[in-house]
This record gives C-alpha cells, sequence and structure tokens, in this order.
C-alpha cells in the first residue's frame, strides 16, 4: 500500500479522464457513540479519454462494494488501502464504491471531537491537500475538478454543513435500522432519530476543498448585498456550544462584508459561490482553510480570555486570507502543487492588502514586515530551501511545502511585483485570468501570460525567473561617502532623474511630505555641521550557496532624522535597479541623518544591513522611530542582523530591554518578544543565560509596573513576565527580578479570574526580598485594569511547575475551575513540565503511544516534556528520539509525525554540538529515508548549529 501519490501518477490520470460529478453519501449517525468507522458512498460519472487502467484515492479500513460500469468487482482483488484500481472504457464511465471510513483524531480526513466542557461531540473535515480521500473515495488531485452533491445523514440534534446551501433534509429511523447509523463498531448513538440532509451541488470545484461539517455547532447569521449586481449573500458564524458566548460575531461579519466588497470591486467578479459560511472547530491543525462556502478556522480563534489587538488583527487577516482564495484558489486552482504560490502567496498578499485598505486595521503591513518576513527569511536560508516555484513530486512534500517560502515570500514578492508592474496593470492582470480561466486549473505560465498582456512594456519573464524561479534572500546594504557640512551648508541638490529599469540608475526622489528637510527651521530642521552625503551606493548580495544572484529591486531608500526626540523620515530616493551595484545619485548633497533604511514602506523582499551608524542609532533609538512600519523594518534588519552573527546576542535583547514599555504596536510588541525568546532559548550561552534573563526579567517588570491601565501592552508584558519566569528553572541564583518573577506568578494564582491583580507582593516567595526595596518600588504599585483570566492563571502555573513551586494537586485544582478544552491541554503540559522523572517518563510513554492521542493533546504534552526544568531530566531520551525517528514517520500520518519529528528534536539537550554530531550520523545511516522526513531533520539541525554558533562568539561578560 502507498499513501503517497506522485506528480507522475496524477498527471497519467489527467490525461487518461475527465471528471464530471460526485455523488457523495456519508452516514454519521453513531457519531456520539464509541464506533471508530462510519458508512461512506460515492458515485463517480466521469469519461476517459482511452482504454485502460486506472485508480481512484481511498483510505478506509475496508470497502464493501464496487461497481464499475455495472459490474462487481471484488474488493479484495482492487482495494490495498490507499487506492482501489479498476479498468475503465473509452468514453463515459460510472463508478460507485461504498466503504468503512475511519473517524480522525489527527485533523485529517473527519476529525472527531468530545468536548469535555459539555460532552458535545462535533465533527469537521479537513482535505488540504490529499485527505478527502481518508472520507470518501475520490480522484484526489487539484486539477481533476468536478462538481459534488453531499447528503449526510446524522443525529437530529445536528447543524451540518457543506459547501453548498441545504436543499432537502429527511428523518430517517434511529440507530440499528439498515443503512443508517450502525457502520463501525460500538453501540449506536442515544438519539433515537436520524436526519439525512441533501445539500445542493457544487460549482466545479477540487476535491481538497469539499467539505462537511456536523454537531451542535451554534452560530449566527446575516447576510451581504453586492452592491454592484445587488446579489444577496447569506452569511453564517458558527462554533461549539461552550465557546457561543464568546463568539464576537458582529466582528467577524464586519471584516467579512469588508472583505467581500474589497474584493468583488477589486476583482470586478463577484463572489461566486452562494452563501458564506465561517465555522471555527476544535482541534485544528492549520489556522484556516478556504473550502468555498464553508471556511473553516481554528476556534482559538474565538477568544474566551482577554487578548490583545495583535490577535484581532490576526483573525482579520485569516478572514481575508481565506476570502481572497475564493478566487485565488478556489475559482482557479493550480494544476500540481508545484504551484502551490498560485494560491497562496496571493492570499497572503491579497489579504494583507484587504486589511489595510478594507479594516480598521489601516497598518496592518507592519505586522507583515516584522513576523510573516521573519518566518520568510528564516525558511530562505535553511539547505532546504526552494524556489516560490517548487518542484514537489509527490504529496508527502507537497504538505511540508505549506511553509514560509509558499507564503509569505511568496506575498513579499509579489509586493515587489506590483511595484515593479504598477497597481493597476497587477489587477488588470488578475481580472483577466479570473474570465479566461474561471473554473479550471492553470500552471505559473497562464497567470505571466494574463499579466504580459496588459503590461507589454515590462520584463515580466525576466522578472518571473530571477523571483519565481530561483532561491535564496537578497541582501541589500548601502554604502555613504559624507563630508562635514559647513555650518552655511543648506544645500537641497537631487539627484538626476530616473533612468529605465534595470540601467542601475536610481529614481527620483523627494522629502516626505511634512518632514523637515535641509535648509528648513523649526523643531524639526536639520541642524547646520550634520554630515552631508557625497556618494551613497546600494548593492545586492545573494544567500543561497554563495552564488551571485541578481534580481530587479524597486524600493525607496530614507534618511530618518530627528525630529524633536523622536525619529522620522526626512528624505526619500526611490530606485529602480536589477545590477549588482547602483548609484543612488539624487541622495547626494542631501543631510545624512541618524538612520538610513533601505527598502522603505516595505515593497521588496531583501534583508537589509543597516550600515555601521545607523546600526548604533538603531540599538539605542529604535523606539523613537515615529512610523510603525520604519520602526518595524529597523527591527527586522536588527533580527536579521543578531540571527547571522553580525550583532551581538546582548546587544539586541539590550536594544529589546530598552523598548519595553515604549513600544505601543501590539503587532510589533508579539513579534519582539518572539525573537526575544528565541534568543534566550536558543542563541544566548550558558555562561551568560542568567544574566541574560534576569536582565530582560527586570526590564519587562518594571515595563509591566508603569504600564497604562487596561492595555495591550499591561497584557502583552504580563505574559512576557510569566514566560521568562518559567525559563528562571535553570538559573542556579535568584537575582530580585527573579525572585519578583516568581512573587507575580504566586500572586496571580492568588486572585480570582475576573478580578484585577492588585498589586505583586514578594510575599509567597522563598526569596525573601525586600518589597520597599528602590529597584522595585515601581512594580509594587497597583496594576490597575490586569484582570484576571484563565489563560493568565494556567500560564503562571506553568511557571511555578516549572520551578517546582506547583505540583499535581495545584494542576487538578486548576483543571476542575477551568474543565474546557483549552484547560485540558494546559493541564496536560503542565503536568508534563513538571520537574520529576516519573513525570517525564509517563509523558514519554504517552507521547510515543501518539495514535491514543489527538493532534493537540499530543502538542500539549511534548509541550510539557520539552519545558525548561531545574535539572535536565530528559537528557537520557536523546537517544531514544533518533532510536525512534523512522517509527514516527512511519507509524503515522503525515501531520502526527511531523508534531513529533520537530516538537521532540533535542534542541533542549545539555550537549549541543553532540545532538548536531548525531543529526549528521543519522542522516548519513538513513539515505534513503522519506525525503519529508529528512527536510524537517535538516532544518531543525541548521537552527541547532546556528545556535552552536551563536553562543561560541559570546564571551563570559555578556
Amino acid at each position: 500500500m502507498t499513501t503517497n501519490l506522485t506528480r507522475d501518477e496524477a498527471q497519467s490520470r489527467s490525461q487518461l479522464l475527465k471528471v464530471k460529478t460526485y455523488t457523495v453519501h456519508i452516514d454519521i449517525g453513531n457519531a456520539e457513540s464509541d464506533a471508530t468507522t462510519y458508512l461512506s458512498r460515492t458515485e463517480v460519472s466521469f469519461k476517459a479519454r482511452s482504454s485502460g487502467q486506472t485508480f481512484i484515492d481511498l483510505i478506509a479500513d475496508s470497502v464493501s462494494r464496487v461497481v464499475v460500469n455495472d459490474i462487481e468487482l471484488d474488493p479484495a482483488e482492487v482495494f490495498d488501502g490507499a487506492r482501489v484500481t479498476f479498468d475503465v472504457r473509452e468514453g463515459r464511465n460510472t463508478l460507485s464504491i461504498e466503504a468503512q471510513a475511519r473517524y480522525s483524531t489527527s485533523g485529517e480526513g473527519l476529525h472527531r471531537f468530545t468536548d469535555p466542557a459539555d460532552g458535545k461531540v462535533y465533527l469537521y473535515t479537513q482535505f488540504e491537500p490529499t485527505d478527502a480521500r481518508r472520507v470518501f473515495a475520490n480522484f484526489d488531485q487539484p486539477d481533476l475538478k468536478a462538481r459534488f452533491q453531499f447528503s449526510v445523514t446524522a443525529p437530529a440534534h445536528f447543524q451540518v454543513l457543506s459547501n453548498q446551501p441545504e436543499s432537502s433534509r429527511e428523518t430517517v429511523p434511529g440507530p440499528g435500522a439498515a443503512g443508517t447509523g450502525t457502520a463501525g463498531t460500538g453501540t449506536g448513538s442515544p438519539t433515537s432519530a436520524l436526519v439525512t440532509h441533501h445539500f445542493a451541488p457544487t460549482l466545479k470545484q477540487s476535491s481538497y476543498i469539499t467539505c462537511i461539517t456536523a454537531g451542535p455547532y451554534e452560530g449566527a447569521t446575516d447576510e451581504w448585498t453586492d452592491p454592484t449586481t445587488g446579489a444577496t449573500i447569506a452569511l453564517g458564524a458558527w462554533c461549539r456550544a461552550s465557546l457561543v458566548d464568546h463568539l464576537d460575531a458582529s466582528d467577524i461579519f464586519s471584516i467579512t462584508k469588508a472583505g467581500l466588497e474589497f474584493f468583488s470591486s477589486e476583482f470586478d467578479y463577484p463572489y461566486p459561490w452562494g452563501k458564506y459560511d465561517q465555522i471555527f472547530v476544535p482541534e485544528y491543525n492549520l489556522g484556516a482553510m478556504e473550502n468555498p462556502g464553508l471556511v473553516t478556522f481554528t476556534d482559538s480563534l474565538i477568544f474566551k480570555d482577554k487578548v490583545t489587538d495583535a490577535m484581532y488583527e490576526s483573525r482579520a487577516n485569516v478572514i481575508l486570507h481565506e476570502m481572497a482564495h475564493m478566487w485565488f484558489g478556489d475559482l482557479v486552482t493550480m494544476k500540481w502543487w508545484d504551484d502551490l504560490w498560485l494560491k497562496e502567496s496571493f492570499a497572503d498578499y491579497m489579504g494583507g492588502l484587504a486589511l489595510a485598505e478594507a479594516t480598521r486595521f489601516t497598518d496592518g503591513w507592519v505586522t507583515f514586515a516584522l513576523r510573516r518576513k521573519a518566518w520568510a527569511y528564516r525558511q530562505d536560508q535553511y539547505p532546504t530551501t526552494h524556489p516560490i516555484v517548487a518542484d514537489i513530486p509527490d504529496v508527502e512534500a507537497a504538505k511540508l511545502n505549506f511553509d514560509g517560502i509558499t507564503y509569505a515570500k511568496g506575498a513579499s514578492v509579489l509586493k515587489q511585483l506590483v511595484a515593479f508592474v504598477g497597481r493597476d496593470a497587477f489587477f488588470a492582470g488578475s481580472r483577466l485570468y479570473f474570465r479566461r480561466f474561471e473554473y479550471r486549473s492553470t500552471e505559473l505560465a497562464d497567470f505571466l501570460e494574463c499579466l504580459a498582456e496588459v503590461a507589454p512594456e515590462k520584463d515580466i519573464a525576466g522578472w518571473a525567473s530571477a523571483w519565481l524561479g530561483t532561491s535564496g534572500v537578497s541582501e541589500l546594504s548601502l554604502e555613504l561617502s559624507t563630508r562635514e557640512a559647513a555650518p552655511w551648508d543648506t544645500s537641497t541638490s537631487v539627484g538626476s532623474e530616473a533612468a529605465s529599469s534595470g540601467t542601475g540608475v536610481a529614481g527620483t526622489g523627494a522629502a516626505a511630505p511634512g518632514a523637515a528637510g535641509p535648509g528648513a527651521t523649526g523643531p524639526g530642521a536639520w541642524p547646520s555641521g550634520r554630515d552631508i552625503i557625497t556618494a551613497a551606493t546600494v548593492t545586492q548580495l545573494d544567500s543561497a550557496a554563495g552564488a551571485r544572484l541578481l534580481r530587479p529591486h524597486t524600493l525607496e531608500i530614507a534618511t530618518l532624522g530627528r525630529s524633536g526626540r523622536d525619529l522620522v523620515p526626512l528624505d526619500t530616493a526611490a530606485v529602480d535597479f536589477s545590477t549588482q551595484s547602483c548609484e543612488v545619485e539624487q541622495l547626494v548633497g542631501r543631510a545624512r541623518g541618524e538612520i538610513t533604511l533601505l527598502n522603505y514602506g516595505d515593497h521588496d523582499y531583501a534583508k537589509v544591513r543597516l550600515d555601521p551608524a545607523s546600526t548604533e542609532t538603531a540599538v539605542t533609538s529604535v523606539s523613537r522611530i515615529i512610523d510603525p512600519l520604519s520602526r518595524a523594518l529597523t527591527w527586522s534588519a536588527l533580527e536579521n542582523a543578531v540571527r547571522d552573527g553580525l550583532l551581538p546576542v546582548h546587544r539586541y535583547l539590550t536594544a529589546y530591554a530598552r523598548s519595553l514599555g515604549k513600544e505601543s504596536h501590539a503587532g510589533i510588541m508579539s513579534g519582539l518578544s518572539q525573537t526575544a525568546l528565541t534568543c534566550i532559548d536558543q542563541w544566548v550561552s550558558d555562561r551568560n543565560y542568567e544574566t541574560a534573563v534576569s536582565g530582560l526579567l527586570g526590564a519587562a517588570l518594571d515595563a509591566l509596573a508603569a504600564a497604562r491601565s487596561g492595555s495591550d501592552a499591561q497584557l502583552h508584558l504580563a505574559n512576557l513576565v510569566l514566560a521568562l519566569t518559567s525559563r528562571t528553572a535553570r538559573c542556579l541564583n535568584s537575582s530580585p527580578a527573579i525572585q519578583m518573577g516568581r512573587s507575580f506568578a504566586a500572586q496571580i494564582l492568588a486572585v480570582p479570574v475576573g478580578d484585577e491583580i492588585d498589586r505583586l507582593s514578594p510575599e509567597g516567595s522563598d526569596s525573601g526580598a525586600e518589597a520597599g526595596s528602590a529597584e522595585h518600588a515601581a512594580a509594587a504599585r497597583p496594576f490597575k485594569g490586569l484582570i484576571n483570566d484563565h489563560s493568565l492563571r494556567w500560564n503562571a502555573l506553568t511557571a511555578l511547575v516549572c520551578l517546582g513551586w506547583a505540583d499535581h494537586s495545584d494542576i487538578a485544582a486548576e483543571s476542575e475551575a477551568d474543565s474546557t478544552s483549552s484547560g485540558r491541554l494546559h493541564a496536560a503540559t503542565a503536568a508534563a513540565a513538571t520537574p520529576l522523572p516519573i513525570a517525564k517518563i509517563r509523558a514519554w510513554s504517552a507521547i510515543t503511544d501518539a495514535k491514543s492521542l489527538s493532534n493537540d493533546v499530543l502538542t500539549a504534552i511534548i509541550s510539557g516534556f520539552v519545558a525548561p526544568s531545574t535539572v535536565p531530566l530528559i537528557e537520557d531520551y536523546v537517544d531514544e528520539y533518533f532510536h525512534r525517528l523512522s517509527g514516527f514517520w512511519a507509524e503515522n500520518s503525515i501531520e502526527i509525525a511531523r508534531r513529533l519529528v520537530v516538537g521532540l528534536y533535542p534542541q533542549w539537550s545539555v550537549d549541543d554540538e553532540a545532538v548536531v554530531e548525531r543529526t549528521d550520523a543519522w542522516l548519513g545511516e538513513h539515505q534513503d529515508a522519506p525525503a519529508a522526513l529528512r527536510r524537517l531533520l535538516i532544518e531543525r539541525r541548521d537552527d541547532l548549529a546556528r545556535a552552536v554558533f551563536l553562543k561560541s562568539t559570546q564571551s563570559s561578560r555578556h
């Protein structure tokens, strides 16, 4: 049996078949019982271009019937567990298959979940890239589009949804009657009646975006009227009953309506899929999935506890990303997973664009610049990097290609494409693309052809070759020559007009609107004596294996200078070049400023190297940059510099500590804390660890004490303090900051949910810290507006568990107070984090019996297993990891295997270098291991080798 469909097999099947319709019946009448399987029945109508043999995809426990063109086949002969093989005749063919499919707990196929809050059962499907075959027989590849008509038999109290509206329903006999919910093992449902829901046929679409959800989901409805066509679109927002009180449907519908209006207008193509349901489901492997008419989201986007505005922005971005897929991906679909970017990169870009232009999150590109692009830069520097248009030989490779290159790099490069061809041309090409290829499948050349037709003056093919067909990150740096200005020098000379693209000559530039320039007066004036630029040269390099790859770049350069205490853009220069270096003539004669920022406005995809003077200013004063996008880009440059060993880790952490309490943008705060914790966890040497943790914790505590009541910063800092406190488990000494961090965690547990955490007291700490000490006078002030909730309490408890200050009884008590699914996951993490050998033994035993766990429970236990500990309790499991590595992959679905391989990789070992060597040995001994497994291991090894390098560069003073 092979479950790994190859590209060659898919292409051969596409050349043979043209699929017309599917009629699919799913019987989940036994969903509330302990049944492990359910009935799946499929009828397919298709044409064959010639007679021959082919196969249909189906992963099921068993097949009871196969009929091809009215001829019964023996299932035992034609079904191998993943495929049903059969002969076809030229012309019209029909195929009927009846099978027993398996309920899933891995988030793949038909996932079943029992809510611990109320015992209710919920189901949903997730099929991308090829898991529709786990639910019903189908030709599970994106280019064999068809119309799908679903019917679902389910308990009468279930809300059942699919891609299209329900057309009719009928009540059928309860469990025990023939053909109903008796499929599989286990007792019948307690429900006395079942209902069969019949859904209208879909439009022509791929199998991976079909969808069914079922269970006692609750929610709200609304509608949107297209202002151009007058068509009314029914809207729905749904979630589990235990979460419905937290379903802020008004906000979700507001974003949805704004997005539908934006995309329908910009694409000049009305929303094509009828209704627009959005359902938030448990234990979801993805952020969301773009099933037309029924978009599925992780229900972690339903906020039970208080979150920062960054989370609301993130949810809005996800909603708009999936909506963009209704055109890019659903209406027009890639032929094979090589061109996955044709939907994901476009959706990532379009989601960001709609977020910034159609919602209240007008600075949405700020978070993208710092967080999404950081993901892209990191992924693009792995040894496993690949072009945006990737070589995907099989579906296992496709599963791992949903990465930072396909999403964030692709979206970043599309921003560069828009800058290159112009926004009007880009959207004109997109509109042509939708009309020409609606309900069809395409390749890269098809989109480029449309773009070339509307922008014939641009070298689209050359641009695509340089950006889409290559891998690696461009590095941009700027070399400046200056002279000291005389007191009377108020030169405002501007360089030559822009020449055509590719000449190596910079375009025109001008001072930003309202910014002070040379010769100006007032608070923003450039002081006399400031250095004047005499020459400016921008240079590009490439990070890929020493290759000197030249790409076309369209970007802006800004000089940031002082306006009072703030840093503001004083001058900009537009640059359009494709040579190795380019003279930026219009900067000549201008004042240098404090920071010279390449890629101002973030239109390019490149690692920006700040010059030494700009780096010095950035490290000490980045928080003074007024424009949040410029601030994010400066932080991004610092992050890349520290990751590449060009900026010492302690200097980055010092800059970050200075920003605490000063940064107000929730997205920047979130991105910076992730990088800072990566520094602590991976890049700080052992001898500097305690100093780094203690120093950053002290800065976070001081910033928390001064934070505005009820602000995003206050909540963010509280969670940062708890995250750092858990990491003090590795500290041998107890500084005042460490004492107060631990006391803060204890104080949270002393305050009931819903009450204000009124003050930070050292009582309950074993440190004996003086509450009235000058160092922590600020920290002893009340935390006005910081309201305790379950999320804060679990974070505090887990930190104390890591320290050995809380135990099983504390976890049990907190679980009783929070019996929700998120509470169950937190409890699993806390139990596995307990610094006792028996706790680690139990966690490892559970992890290695992964098939008995759901996807999210497995991840929760792994998180606790590798949590910081007062002593290295899991060092012996390094050998166990490598011993079991092949089994992790072979014995589990790819999603569960990925969580095991990545989550357990022993970057937590006390001997990094030994783990790197052990990884190299395993890779050398397992050359024939699945390529997807090797890729995951190579990437983890690269992260660890980088950590070894960065640690080796640090002196004990730091």
